[in-house]
């Protein structure tokens, strides 16, 4: 199924946030997706969204539309984020290059930053981030969980 990032033309948030039909990019791929469960009918994901954050407690999303993107922003309360900044033990900065580095905070970050998002984050090629990605591993301060597409990097804590 393919999402190009972009709601109909003339369309706004206020029309996104109320009823209206929905017609999924392709028919047959959807329908699959509806008969294995995932879907429960078209046109309800941003209701669903909704009633989700309202049953959890948590801020309804913001949503921006822009010309060429959609940008949703969730916002978590405080006693959900997990602040990682003070996580790097002063033993793996030592152990790290402060190019290195660059890296190791964009993961911190957003530890499922892709290859290609990190070389867009630091303005680098995807064989520059590829390097010292492989640095860090072979330094044992990050590791690979799951595939390249779906996993995430993690930053392996100091025992000390």
């Amino acid at each position: 199924m393919a999402n190009c990032g972009q709601l109909p033309e003339n369309w706004t948030v206020e029309k996104l946030l109320s009823k209206h039909a929905s017609a999924p990019f392709n028919p047959n791929i959807a329908h699959v997706f509806y008969l294995a469960g995932f879907i429960g009918s078209w046109g309800r994901g941003i209701e669903k969204i909704c009633t989700a954050c309202r049953e959890d407690g948590v801020p309804q999303p913001e949503y921006s539309v822009n010309p060429g993107d959609i940008m949703v922003k969730f916002t978590a309360p405080s006693d959900r984020t997990i602040r990682s900044e003070n996580k790097v033990t002063e033993r793996v900065t030592e152990r790290v290059t402060e190019k290195e580095s660059e890296v190791l905070y964009l993961l911190f970050e957003n530890s499922n930053y892709t290859t290609k998002e990190l070389a867009e984050k630091l303005s680098l090629s995807r064989k520059t981030i590829s390097e010292r990605l492989k640095s860090l591993k072979g330094k044992n301060i990050i590791r690979r969980v799951g595939s390249d597409t779906k996993g995430y990097w993690e930053i392996i804590e100091d025992e000390k």
